[in-house]
């Protein structure tokens, strides 16, 4: 057993057995990231997995600093045979010819076809090869609390793409709740913006976030053929300057700095820190799990009839090393499977990979009406966005060197986002350092 191994047993990061001789059954090793409640899920579903095929599989769950372990895992020759992954951190290994192609695999096999699978869960490295499907369908949409709601007078938001409230209806909404400490809300003249109680919303300042709004009043991030950075554009710098108004002119949202400080949006809607909160699908789950009175609605859109949501970066990715390729595909299609982990997709964490998920009313009871994480604003806000296509790709699954590009945007719009400098100002600032780096997209 190498080092790396055994140094990452010795710090318990590792569970199960440590492997086995050939005369012994396949051990496969799976590593993944995630919180506590995640982990116990996914080996219930791998102890199923062993119980179903003699197939055992060694847990490697890294819930802190996952890509700087798992490099050093890849680099000692000990990398697992199958592991979820960024995109960002998959798109090089993929080029290196480190992952299967799983197209080829799914095309191989007897009991699966590509079709079966939603079209945004493949993540390509090339026009025809892709080196996974996401670990689960996951978006952004707007939770929010009706008693708040109810208490500020304001209708619960619109759960249909087709009802979408404008921004600036959405705006004027955020302003009425939005409360300072003497319980006057931001759209009243005596507001105080220094001694905020209640946020109107609350959300992460992250590229999954800003893009959808980009999306949504047609801009982009590179152009077509990946020659050109588009962030700076009228379109995105329109969606991306809102984004900064809603904390510096409107003061219905707190500022990078000051989110730092106050609880995670989960725990910052159900303690009445804000009446609604931007934030990705899985937060249904310490929503419900907290006995929140809570619903959810779409995003809010810049244009009526242009409506866009990013996912999430997870894959589960098959490493070319693996000395039991069949083994792993096999493990790979069980855990892409959701009724071998229902509890995951019910409890609000995941949705779904599998189009039959969101189409067939039995399949649909079995996790998407499934309360208290699945409340009645899912379907519109969640189920028919997927359905309906309307969940755009992140940029950091088809732009090349997006690592080092982001290193320099993500601070030049935190200092945008704090009011020190426009949108434009911030991004004009980097685009001859952004541009070096442009290097075309995997996509095409």
């Amino acid at each position: 057993m190498k080092k790396i191994f055994a140094l990452l047993v010795g710090l318990g990061i590792i569970m199960g057995s440590s492997g086995a001789s050939a005369s012994e059954p396949v051990t496969l090793r799976y590593s993944f990231w995630g919180s506590t409640a995640e982990k116990d899920a996914i080996s219930a579903s791998c102890k199923a997995f062993t119980e179903e095929t003699g197939i055992n599989v060694e847990i490697v769950h890294i819930p802190t600093d996952y890509e700087a372990k798992l490099s050093a895992m890849i680099a000692g020759g000990e990398e697992p045979d199958l592991a979820n992954l960024k995109d960002y951190f998959a798109l090089p290994l993929a080029e290196e010819g480190k992952l299967y192609n799983i197209l080829e695999l799914i095309d191989e096999d007897e009991d699966i076809n590509r079709e079966d699978y939603v079209d945004l869960a493949y993540r390509y490295y090339s026009p025809e090869e892709a080196y996974g499907l996401n670990t689960a369908v996951e978006l952004f949409a707007m939770f929010y609390n009706p008693d708040l709601f109810e208490a500020a007078g304001v209708d619960n938001l619109p759960d249909s793409v087709d009802e979408a409230l404008t921004m600036d209806e959405f705006i004027e909404i955020a302003k009425k709740l939005t409360l300072d400490e003497n319980g006057k809300n931001a759209a009243d003249p005596e507001f105080d913006p220094d001694n905020i109680v209640q946020y109107g919303v609350m959300f992460d300042f992250g590229v999954q976030q800003y893009m959808g709004a980009v999306y949504s009043n047609n801009g982009t991030y590179i152009n077509e053929d990946g020659t050109e950075w588009t962030l700076n554009s009228p379109e995105a710098v329109e969606a991306l300057q809102t984004i900064s108004d809603l904390v510096n002119v409107y003061h219905v949202a707190p500022n990078p700095s000051e989110l730092k400080a106050l609880p995670s949006l989960a725990v910052a809607l159900q303690t009445n820190k804000a009446a609604m909160v931007w934030a990705g699908s899985w937060i249904a789950l310490d929503l419900g799990n907290g006995g929140t009175n809570f619903d959810v609605g779409v995003l809010p859109v810049f244009q009526k009839g242009v409506y866009a949501t990013c996912p999430a970066q997870g894959t589960a990715g098959i490493f070319k090393s693996t000395e039991h390729p069949k083994e792993t595909f096999e493990l790979w299609k069980w855990l892409m499977n959701p009724k071998n982990s229902i509890d995951l997709y019910s409890s609000g964490l995941w949705m779904p990979l599998m189009k039959s998920y969101y189409t067939d009313e039995e399949l649909l009871d079995t996790w998407a009406k499934v309360e208290p994480a699945h409340p009645s604003g899912y379907i519109g806000s969640h189920v028919d966005v997927v359905n309906n296509g309307y969940v755009a790709e992140n940029p950091s699954a088809y732009v090349k060197n997006y690592t080092e590009m982001n290193a320099i945007i993500t601070p030049a719009l935190e200092s945008a986002f704090l009011g020190n400098k426009t949108v434009q100002e911030a991004l004009d600032e980097i685009e001859g350092d952004v541009d070096k780096l442009l290097d075309g997209r995997y996509d095409k």
